[in-house]
């Protein structure tokens, strides 16, 4: 099971022996997605976050998808789908778990399944190893959260880079974590407003956004004021688009790229926190984090932590940690072949 990060799999006290959330990372690896070739492909509900484990499922145009949608129409955009189907999703498969109950054997202990799990193993350490950059590196924030939110407690995304951060950095954990996030045509819209929404439940909610999403639903923060509303806001603050350093038009001309893509806006948030009566929070270091989150749960209301960030280290770390996990692959294949 390819748990994407919001489709409430990787949290909670189900068993979580065949959910694999490390796949973003090691099917990147070329060899990787081609041994890993599927026979049938289910997918449930929207398009995946993960943009290899898209490609994965395209690199692999014969195996037989079937898309299980409570939607209508014909939400496939890859056009790989063989078949849809109209049904929600845990009546379904509760009715499939039971026919192949009867009918097929158990075959948890398979070599499918154990191949899946090791790389899952490999992929989790290497992240893992996130811990010995001295910088402020943006996927920590999510291996940090992972440990730190209360069971019940909500975790809101925002689009661009945290949400793939989320993806590749959050593993699975047997805390109750509702984890949420607005997908769409254009997701920098309404982040604030929609975790304050969230927030309502009573449940801690902490959200998760770059500075740009920040800025662009600042004024969302007056319901947080008017209503008294409790939120923790975690701001990575890169000084722009921290995800068009990832890709090719990184290597334009700094003054055209900053101007057209990376669009930094030099703005101190710390104001904004106190134009809404929210409290504002920059940290140096991961201890000073962990104090802020603790406080902000403690105290309830707005709170407003700041990670400062900078954007070319952040890519330097994130293809370090791929470099690493590339070469252990490579000694994995030549292993096993």
């Amino acid at each position: 099971i390819l748990s994407d990060p919001l489709s409430q799999l990787r949290s909670g006290r189900h068993p979580q022996d065949a959910v694999i959330d490390g796949y973003d990372a090691f099917l990147r690896d070329e060899r990787t997605a081609a041994l890993l070739a599927p026979e049938v492909i289910v997918r449930f509900g929207a398009m995946p976050v993960s943009k290899a484990l898209l490609q994965y499922i395209q690199r692999h145009p014969n195996a037989r998808m079937t898309v299980v949608d409570e939607g209508e129409g014909w939400r496939d955009p890859t056009l790989l789908a063989a078949r849809m189907i109209s049904a929600e999703p845990g009546a379904l498969c509760r009715a499939a778990a039971e026919r192949l109950h009867r009918r097929v054997p158990h075959r948890n202990g398979s070599g499918w399944m154990n191949c899946w799990r090791e790389l899952q193993e490999m992929a989790r350490s290497t992240m893992g190893e996130a811990l010995e950059f001295q910088a402020l590196f943006e996927g920590r924030t999510f291996m940090e959260l992972r440990e730190l939110l209360p069971s019940g407690s909500v975790l809101y995304v925002g689009n661009s880079m945290p949400i793939r951060d989320l993806d590749t950095f959050f593993a699975a954990t047997g805390k109750d974590v509702r984890i949420l996030g607005n997908r769409g045509a254009n997701g920098i819209d309404g982040l604030i407003s929609s975790a304050l929404g969230a927030s309502v439940s009573g449940a801690p909610t902490v959200l998760v956004l770059g500075d740009l999403a920040f800025h662009h639903d600042m004024n969302g923060l007056l319901a947080a004021k008017l209503h008294g509303l409790s939120l923790t806001i975690v701001l990575i603050n890169n000084d722009g688009g921290g995800i068009f350093s990832f890709l090719p038009q990184a290597q334009l001309p700094e003054r055209r790229f900053e101007q057209l893509f990376g669009t930094p806006a030099g703005l101190d948030y710390a104001h904004a926190a106190a134009m809404y009566g929210g409290v504002f929070t920059r940290i140096a270091s991961w201890e000073q984090f962990r104090s802020a989150l603790a406080r902000s749960f403690a105290e309830g209301g707005l709170h407003i932590i700041e990670i400062p960030t900078e954007r070319r280290s952040n890519v330097a770390m994130h293809r370090e940690l791929q470099r690493r996990l590339a070469e252990r692959l490579a000694a994995w294949h030549s292993a096993r072949s």
